[in-house]
């Protein structure tokens, strides 16, 4: 029978994953969690709906670190092999057209319940409220300090007596700082640090992004389609094409997510823009025809009746504004320079990125523990021999669309299973 004895810090995604292999390979697993549930940002992803993988996963989607790390990850781990582990946990899973994975019943407890009654069947035990205060190397393992914490609404109760627990083997599964009302912190950083390895960042990404120009607020609320382009430089740095909502601070939606990790790090270089085009349906040509052909047909209408059926009134009165078209013009007096002036902006509508929202709003973290110390097979230090970090806490951050946990659920997998066999 295995007798290794294992500390896993931290009951999410890949916490949650790494007790589950640990366990079924026969070691003594304790999972630590200052939560007072386990799995609380699992709770949260996909709307509550846990997008929890993608069919199609590449080191493409992945970000930080090194491609060579992550080749290394997912030929350790085949991709396939995530949905399978999930299959043998007893969840049946569906798919959307996107390639997104969900639990079939589109309820993220169910993942969540799923990984934490095959790990108690295993026997690993979770142990909710306990924060970790350090980790300490010795010669025949190691020994984690810990102190109960109270719950989040007995606000006056003060933290319970400090213990110390000894191990074998740690996997540190603490995640990132991303939803700090949920859990997130940067504690894992500082476990970490603390054992001799670097931290790079973080950085929110995957999050809404503000802008300079104040006259946001007369659109917030509003959602369109629309292509965008990331520039800076002259140059189109990258590219999205989905929802976009208007904020009072800037833009949110899908469609702004997958750019705001490359805005993230522009800024660090200078001025960024995002180019909206509001009608990526057309060709700029056939737009071109579409608007001469709309001025023509009516020409002796008031200008807003002119805007009806186009988009958004109170976006095309903005536009309208910014173009220096009056609302109460017959469309056959409005300047042709002003006309083309509009429609350029429909095609072509700027706002400059002054930065991210916090981690409050950030659905992940670029940057943490350097790849380069971590072995990519088992996601042991390189520098503590019998300590193992995943999941959110490296250097390793990726898109939307289930990429993120896909990651967690591998690198905690692959700890466990390394963790319980040596």
């Amino acid at each position: 029978m295995n007798s290794k004895n294992i500390i896993i810090i931290g009951a999410g995604a890949s916490g949650l994953a790494a007790a589950c292999a640990a366990a079924e390979a026969g070691a003594r697993v304790t999972v630590l969690e200052k939560n007072h549930v386990p799995g609380r940002k699992i709770l949260s992803t996909g709307a509550g709906k846990c997008n929890l993988t993608n069919s199609i996963v590449t080191s493409g989607r992945y970000h930080g670190g090194t491609s060579a790390f992550i080749d290394k990850v997912l030929k350790t781990l085949p991709p396939e092999n995530i949905l399978a582990f999930f299959e043998s946990l007893g969840l049946l899973t569906a798919q959307d057209s996107d390639g997104r994975v969900f639990p079939r019943s589109m309820k993220a407890s169910d993942v969540v319940n799923a990984l934490v009654n095959f790990a108690s069947w295993k026997n690993a035990g979770i142990k909710l409220l306990t924060e970790v205060l350090g980790i300490k190397k010795t010669g025949s393992g190691f020994e984690v300090l810990t102190r109960r914490m109270p719950p989040k609404w007995e606000k006056k109760s003060p933290p319970g007596p400090q213990t110390t627990l000894k191990c074998d083997n740690v996997i540190l599964a603490a995640g990132g700082p991303a939803y700090p009302q949920i859990g997130g912190s940067d504690s894992g950083y500082d476990l970490a640090r603390s054992l001799g390895h670097d931290v790079k960042g973080p950085e929110p990404v995957i999050v809404p992004l503000k802008i300079r120009e104040s006259f946001i607020t007369q659109i917030e609320g509003i959602r369109v389609q629309a292509a965008l382009e990331l520039l800076a430089g002259g140059k189109v740095l990258a590219r999205s094409r989905g929802e976009v909502l208007f904020a009072k601070y800037g833009l949110s939606g899908p469609a702004v997510l997958d750019l705001s990790r490359a805005a993230v790090f522009a800024l660090k270089t200078g001025p960024v823009k995002c180019r909206l085009d509001l009608f990526p349906e057309y060709t700029v040509a056939d737009f071109s025809a579409l608007m001469l052909a709309r001025r023509e047909e009516m020409a002796d209408r008031f200008w807003r009746m002119f805007l009806c059926g186009l988009a958004d009134e109170r976006l095309m009165l903005l536009l309208s504004d910014l173009a220096k078209v009056g609302s109460d013009k017959l469309v056959s007096v409005v300047p042709g320079k002003a006309f083309d002036g509009f429609a350029r902006l429909l095609k072509g509508f700027e706002l400059e990125i002054t930065g991210p929202l916090g981690f409050e709003d950030a659905m992940a973290a670029a940057g943490g523990v350097e790849t380069s110390e971590i072995s990519p097979e088992t996601f042991e230090s390189r520098k503590v021999k019998g300590l193992f970090i995943t999941g959110e806490l490296l250097d390793i951050d990726a898109d939307s669309g289930g990429y993120n946990l896909h990651f967690a659920w591998t690198s905690g997998l692959l700890a466990g299973r390394a963790a319980s066999a040596q």
